[in-house]
């Protein structure tokens, strides 16, 4: 039979898994929210300085421009990596019409257009709530 210094610290450990378990679901919900909270500025921010070029459902056919706006919903711009959709949002893009956002947008604000677009790339243009 197993001595007490071998099951006291056993059941203790088993003891400590559903409270584990409840903090590990209060962060996930936590982050969701955030991350849901964070998108909704996205959304806004698009809708503030994005759309006018880029259109309400991302797909670049707002503004006449050459060349045209990029429709951020296509495989050309969701393959990009983070790092090189936020370079393009900061410093804009040579020989197009997108300008730098450096000045207006903080870097926060910057991460969740790029959130944004990303679920534009997800939703395929769908632009109910996200």
């Amino acid at each position: 039979m197993p001595s007490c210094s071998i099951i006291l610290p056993m059941l203790f450990a088993l003891s400590c898994i559903p409270f584990a378990n409840a903090i590990a679901e209060q962060k996930s919900s936590e982050k969701a929210l955030r991350e849901y909270y964070d998108l909704q500025e996205g959304q806004r921010l698009y809708v503030q300085y994005c759309r006018f070029c880029h259109g309400e459902q991302g797909k670049g056919k707002a503004f006449d421009v050459t060349p045209p706006p990029a429709d951020l919903t296509s495989p050309a711009v969701q393959e990009k990596s983070d790092f090189e959709l936020a370079k393009i949002i900061h410093g804009g893009e040579r020989g197009t019409a997108m300008g730098a956002w450096q000045w207006a947008l903080s870097e926060k604000e910057k991460q969740n257009v790029l959130q944004y677009i990303r679920w534009l790339g997800r939703s395929k243009g769908d632009t109910r709530s996200p």
